[in-house]
C-alpha cells in the first residue's frame, strides 16, 4: 500500500475516534435511542480503515475481507442506531450478521482484491442507502434528519463509484486506483462526519423538546399545568374577543379525595389523577383546553361554547367518571364540577370566570358532592326571576 494512503487511513480513523468522544461530550443520555450503537459503529469503522493499513503486511486477500466486513459491520450499526432512535426495535441480526456474512462470503468467494473491495462496497452502500430511508421515516427532524438522510444518500453514491472503479480501473488503468481509493476514503468519511453531526443534532433536538414539554405539560396527567394552561387559555379569550364567539370554563375536582390518599396508597391517588385526565381528553374537542389547576383540580376552557352546552359538557363529563370507578377503589371516586361563562369582553375575562367556576365548585360540594353546578345568579337577577 502507497504511503500517502495509508496516512490517509490513519487520519480517518483518528478522525472516527474523535467524533465518538464529541458525541459522547454533545450526547448526555441513559435512553435506548441508539447512541451507544452510532458510537460503536464509529468505533468499528475506525477499526476497519486500521485494518486497512495492514495491506502489505498481511495477505491482501485477508486484509481486505476483513477491513471490509469491519466497515459493513460500522454502517449496520449505525442503521440500527436510527432504527433504534425511530422507538423500533434493532434486532440483532441487523447489526450482528452482515459483517461475519460478508467476511465469509469474501474468502470462500472472491480471490482478487479488486473485486473484493467492489462486492464489499456494493453491500456499504446498501446498508447505507437503507439508513438514509429509516431516517426519512422519523417523525419531525427538520433539517438534521434530513442533513442526516442526504449524507448516507452521499455515502452510498461515493461506494457504488467506488466499487465501479475497483472492477474497470484494475483492468484498464491500475495506476490510478490508489488516487481514486485515496478520494473514495476521504469522501466517504466527509459523509461519515456529517452523518454524525446530523445525528447528534437530532438527539439535541430530541432533547430540547423533552424540556419544552416538561415546561408545559404536568408529568403526571399529561394535562397543561397552570401556567401554560393559562398562558393558552388567555390566547383563547383574545380571539373569542376578536370573533364575538361565546366561551366557557369548567373547574373540576376529585370529590373526598385526601380520604382516598389516607386510606389507600398514593398511587391509587395518582392512578385516580390520570385516568380523570384521560377522560377529559377523550370526552372533549381537541379545540378544548385542559389544564391541572392544582392537586386534584382540573380546569377547562371550551372555545365557542354556550353557557348552557357547557353545562351539557359538564354532566356528562360528571356522569362518565361515577361510572369508571377511578383508581378501581370502594367506594367510587366521583366529581363535582363548577360552570361558567367567560365574558371575552371584559377586562381579566379569564381570572373573573376562574372565580365564578370556583365559586360554582363550591356550591357543588355544598350540594353533596357529584354535582354539576353554576355561580349564583346576582341578587337583581334573581328578583327579575
Amino acid at each position: 500500500m502507497a504511503p500517502d494512503l495509508r496516512t490517509v487511513l490513519a487520519m480517518l480513523a483518528a478522525s472516527a475516534l474523535l467524533m465518538s468522544v464529541v458525541l459522547c461530550v454533545g450526547i448526555r443520555t441513559r435512553r435506548a435511542d441508539g447512541f451507544l450503537k452510532w458510537n460503536a459503529g464509529l468505533g468499528v469503522l475506525a477499526a476497519g480503515w486500521l485494518l486497512s493499513m495492514l495491506r502489505g503486511w498481511l495477505p491482501d486477500v485477508a486484509a481486505v475481507a476483513g477491513a471490509e466486513a469491519l466497515l459493513l459491520s460500522g454502517f449496520c450499526l449505525q442503521l440500527a442506531a436510527v432504527a433504534e432512535f425511530g422507538q423500533q426495535r434493532a434486532r440483532p441480526w441487523l447489526w450482528v450478521v452482515p459483517g461475519p456474512l460478508l467476511f465469509l462470503a469474501l474468502l470462500l468467494f472472491l480471490r482478487n482484491p479488486a473485486a473484493l473491495t467492489a462486492a464489499a462496497s456494493v453491500a456499504c452502500a446498501a446498508a447505507l442507502a437503507a439508513t438514509a430511508t429509516a431516517t426519512r421515516r422519523l417523525a419531525g427532524g427538520g433539517a438534521p434528519r434530513r442533513m442526516l438522510g442526504l449524507a448516507c444518500d452521499a455515502g452510498a453514491v461515493i461506494l457504488l463509484a467506488r466499487a465501479a472503479s475497483s472492477v474497470f480501473l484494475s483492468r484498464a488503468r491500475p495506476e490510478f486506483l490508489p488516487a481514486v481509493e485515496t478520494a473514495a476514503l476521504i469522501g466517504l468519511f466527509m459523509t461519515s462526519a456529517a452523518a454524525s453531526i446530523g445525528f447528534l443534532l437530532l438527539h439535541r433536538e430530541r432533547a430540547e423538546a423533552g424540556l419544552a414539554r416538561l415546561a408545559a405539560y404536568d408529568p403526571l396527567t399529561e394535562a397543561f399545568n397552570r401556567l401554560a394552561f393559562m398562558n393558552l387559555a388567555e390566547g383563547q379569550v383574545a380571539r373569542a374577543r376578536r370573533s364575538g364567539e361565546p366561551c366557557s370554563l369548567l373547574m373540576l375536582d376529585l370529590d373526598h379525595f385526601k380520604r382516598v390518599n389516607g386510606r389507600f396508597r398514593r398511587s391509587v391517588g395518582d392512578r385516580a389523577l390520570r385516568e380523570l385526565a384521560a377522560i377529559l381528553r377523550s370526552g372533549l374537542r381537541s379545540s378544548d383546553l385542559v389544564g391541572r389547576y392544582s392537586g386534584e383540580e382540573f380546569c377547562v376552557l371550551l372555545p365557542n361554547t354556550t353557557l348552557g352546552v357547557a353545562l351539557e359538557v359538564a354532566e356528562r363529563l360528571r356522569a362518565t367518571v361515577a361510572a369508571r370507578r377511578l383508581g378501581a377503589v370502594t367506594p367510587a371516586v366521583t366529581v363535582s364540577v363548577g360552570v361558567a361563562p367567560c365574558e371575552a369582553e371584559r377586562a381579566g375575562a379569564l381570572h373573573v370566570a376562574i372565580a365564578s367556576a370556583e365559586q360554582a365548585l363550591r356550591v357543588a360540594k355544598k350540594d353533596g358532592c357529584n354535582r354539576v353546578a353554576r355561580p349564583p345568579l346576582p341578587r337583581r337577577a334573581r328578583r327579575a326571576a
